[in-house]
């Protein structure tokens, strides 16, 4: 069945339109989604964008852009309108990684993020009822908080089975466009909007100052990437693994998946073997390769953790969304799956906190001050979490430690002594406790015996 679009509606009528379409039916082809991108749908994504994130090369703002916003506007919609929009190249900068390895993301100049939000809202709307229920990336209303509740679930039903955990090696950037447009054009058949997000995955790219086509992948940072990536791994792996689970696989299987960070759990051991040897080469059917050295089948199951408690040795543990998962004894006897923060991890943030405060040994105590609490705040936001205390504790301890040792470092009349350290924090708001989000409850925190409702936090947006 094709839609066609009632032009009389508002933009925002029309796209939720189009999500109720999709999910009252899921065979449904869009033809005509060019006449959602107007001034106005522009202007919310104006108004949307956080006018504090890096600049691209034309080192153009929020603030600059809006000098003209109706003016702007309307030129960029006749150049998409046209097909003569070309979007700048994007800025690639590298972050490190926990293994000494470098993460490139994309910095794009202002007014592509503005076609990107408006494009990545419209691809939303259409997918979004077709995901299952076993993807937690980048969708609205679940978090990774959502995903670890659902992995401790699904994990106290496997009795003696295994775990398959996955990594894909540079997922994003190995994203091919071809079999991307291809599984595009099963949900949509709108030329126009087709070619609009061809032009923007294939955006060049600047790095060390030499410009480049992207001819793969859907670079990190871009906003049209997250919910491009979700799309190919709905089709690639969840709607594939739903099939051979039922098809081919006996006994319980599941999954969960946060973007490219997925966990598969089988009742079978044996199953877990089969499955393990034919993912690759569903991978590989799809331009994807299989990271070998951080993929891996480990038992799990309370009996097999039990079983390996007795004769003296523990399951292996496996890493998912920033969190070592291990098999423990509950209080009341038994085992179950639980979280800590991973190791590197926790280094790393606190090496970045070291590094952020002594390259402003010279910059406003208090504003310095400010910033790095906020960072501490958002990482115990999102590793506050059941299990987690004893690592939140240290790290909330090691944090003011930093803090003290960067105070006396900047010189000035005396030594701070951490009586009047703790004085200053506290009038700072610097965190000494903390909610702590439970993994059995969704959607609450647990604070002693009284139980406080809030929203999910968020992986914190502060970097050191």
């Amino acid at each position: 069945m094709t839609v066609l679009s009632n032009d009389g509606q508002a933009w925002l009528t029309k796209l939720e339109r189009i999500g109720e379409k999709s999910a009252y039916d899921r065979q449904m082809v869009f033809n005509n989604l060019g006449h959602l991108l107007n001034v106005d749908m522009l202007k919310e994504q104006f108004h949307r964008l956080n006018g504090n994130k890096a600049v691209g090369i034309d080192r153009e703002t929020k603030e600059t852009y809006g000098v003209k916003l109706d003016e702007n506007l309307k030129h960029l919609l006749q150049r998409i309108r046209r097909g003569t929009y070309r979007p700048k190249p994007a800025r690639v900068t590298e972050i490190p990684k926990e293994d000494g390895s470098k993460r490139p993301l994309v910095i794009s100049c202002f007014e592509d993020k503005l076609v990107q939000l408006a494009a990545s809202q419209i691809l939303g709307k259409i997918y979004e009822p077709l995901f299952l229920p076993c993807s937690y990336g980048f969708r609205p209303g679940l978090s990774c908080h959502d995903a670890l509740r659902t992995l401790l679930q699904s994990s106290s039903r496997i009795r003696d089975g295994a775990v398959v955990e996955i990594d894909i090696c540079k997922y994003f950037n190995r994203i091919p466009h071809r079999e991307l447009m291809k599984i595009l054009r099963m949900k949509i058949s709108d030329q126009r909007f087709l070619r609009l997000i061809e032009v923007l995955i294939t955006a060049p790219v600047m790095e060390h100052k030499q410009v480049s086509d992207n001819r793969e992948g859907c670079p990190q940072g871009a906003i049209l990437s997250p919910v491009l990536a979700n799309i190919y791994l709905h089709y690639v792996i969840d709607e594939w693994f739903a099939e051979v689970s039922r098809s081919h696989i006996k006994g319980r299987a599941e999954m969960v998946r946060y973007a490219d960070d997925m966990v598969f759990l089988f009742g079978d051991a044996s199953e877990a073997e089969r499955f393990y040897k034919v993912l690759p080469k569903r991978l590989e059917k799809f331009g994807l390769e299989l990271h070998r050295e951080k993929s891996q089948i480990i038992p799990a199951g309370w009996i097999a953790a039990q079983r390996a408690n007795q004769s003296g040795k523990r399951l292996s543990t496996f890493n998912f969304l920033g969190f070592t998962c291990y098999w423990g004894k509950m209080r009341k006897g038994g085992w179950r799956l639980k979280f800590t923060s991973r190791k590197d991890r926790f280094a790393s943030k606190l090496k970045g906190l070291r590094e952020f405060l002594w390259k402003r040994l010279s910059s406003d105590r208090v504003q310095t001050l400010k910033r790095a609490i906020r960072g501490i705040k958002g990482w115990i936001n999102y590793h506050g979490i059941t299990d987690n205390q004893g690592r939140v504790r240290q790290f909330i301890l090691q944090g003011k430690r930093t803090i003290h040792r960067w105070l006396n470092r900047q010189g000035g009349k005396g030594y701070l002594s951490w009586g009047k350290l703790v004085k200053i924090l506290k009038v700072l708001a610097y965190p000494e406790s903390w909610k702590t989000v439970s993994m059995f409850r969704s959607h609450r925190t647990c604070v002693g015996t009284r139980v406080y409702r809030e929203p999910d936090a968020v992986i914190p947006q502060v970097r050191f």
